[in-house]
């Protein structure tokens, strides 16, 4: 789990803000509670850089609370708790967010990551392919280059799992079995 989280935390940082722009731009709120939404959450990414993840949650928080459709706050707070490795708190921004934008890739690309923090590896999976569906539906190529990395990575590391689960299992049967076999 912390190959792929390394890896993903690589990808949040190198994509993140190419695939917020991308695929955000037509969720902005309108009039002055756009520009308070956005305050706040300019007021949110001043917080992360000078270290304080606590008030730059609260700001991006209240963003949301100021403007619900408002799809950068959700994306900065949901990245906020993964890189804080909060993953059940990501997912319920995210669960919220992909009800509240449930065309929009990036939330479902992230929703796989915090997925995946948390160990659950199959909704992680659908997350990701739901992401590289969208994307594609976007004619997104780099989008979906991005989802179809992380579906990749995911998709192996499932196969790893469920084969060293299939050697633990068989290696309990053995066991039993010489058990049972001694008089």
């Amino acid at each position: 789990m912390k190959k792929i989280l390394g890896m993903t935390g690589l990808l949040l940082v190198a994509g993140g803000v190419f695939l917020l722009a991308g695929c955000a731009k037509h969720e902005a709120p309108a009039s002055s509670v756009a520009e308070q939404a956005r305050q706040e959450l300019r007021d949110g990414v001043v917080f992360l850089k000078q270290g304080d993840a606590v008030k730059a949650v609260q700001s991006f928080a209240a963003a949301i609370k100021t403007s619900p459709d408002y799809f950068e706050a959700y994306y900065m707070l949901a990245e906020t708790f993964i890189h804080l490795k909060q993953f059940d708190q990501a997912q319920a921004v995210l669960t919220a967010a992909t009800g509240r934008f449930p065309e929009n890739p990036v939330a479902y690309y992230l929703l796989g990551i915090a997925h995946e923090g948390a160990g659950e590896l199959m909704p992680a999976i659908v997350s990701a392919r739901k992401s590289v569906d969208l994307f594609q539906a976007k004619k997104d190529d780099e989008g979906v280059k991005r989802a179809m990395v992380l579906l990749g990575a995911l998709v192996q590391l499932a196969k790893k799992d469920s084969e060293s689960k299939m050697v633990e299992d068989a290696a309990q049967g053995a066991a039993k079995a010489v058990v049972t076999a001694t008089p």
